[in-house]
């Protein structure tokens, strides 16, 4: 696979990575909607106080907790050498340093078609301690999708006052979601 170079318009050579590619699209359509359900329901922040807070705005988690509060269900890396991205469900802080890092791939991704140089801080996409994340994992990749799709539905329901149907994605079979989170009450699923 050819390595990204940066060019004066930007990267130079296409990214062929599936799971960057899933990461990137899953983002955005999440930033839209959270962005759009902020707008709803007077989630400002910004320099001026009058911006709708997305993804990866600064203070998201704590704004939105006045609504409703923010959680998500996420595939992080390994913590011990299985190589199994453990499900976790994030809250406050957690999810915080999540969507923080979250955002810094998604930028160094879009900007340079790697996730080497984007200074991590959260312990969710790094493993053994370094503060970077080598390449991004369909397992990660899938848990941004599932993290994102899970604070879309929260934004969106309360932002609509109605109730939606929530509809799980389709895991990878490596290792599926514990019950208890699959059927979390925050996350209300048909029997």
């Amino acid at each position: 696979m050819p390595t990204a170079r940066i060019a004066a318009g930007g990267v130079d050579t296409p990214y062929r990575s599936v799971p960057a590619a899933i990461f990137l699209l899953a983002y955005a359509a999440a930033d839209s909607l959270v962005t759009q359900a902020s707008k709803q329901q007077g989630v400002l922040g910004g320099a001026d106080g009058k911006t709708p807070l997305g993804l990866g705005s600064k203070g998201l988690v704590e704004a939105w907790a006045h609504h409703r509060p923010l959680m998500a269900r996420a595939r992080i890396t390994p913590t011990g050498a299985t190589g199994i991205h453990p499900w976790r469900l994030l809250e406050s802080d957690d999810l915080n340093q999540y969507l923080t890092d979250a955002c810094l791939l998604r930028n160094r991704l879009a900007h340079s078609g790697a996730t080497q140089g984007a200074k991590l801080r959260s312990p969710y996409f790094v493993k053994l301690g370094k503060a970077q994340l080598d390449s991004m994992t369909l397992m990660l990749a899938e848990g941004l999708l599932q993290s994102v799709q899970d604070i879309a539905y929260l934004t969106l329901d309360e932002a609509a006052r109605q109730d939606w149907e929530w509809v799980l994605p389709t895991q990878s079979g490596t290792w599926m979601m514990s019950r208890r989170l699959w059927r979390h009450e925050g996350f209300p699923l048909p029997e």
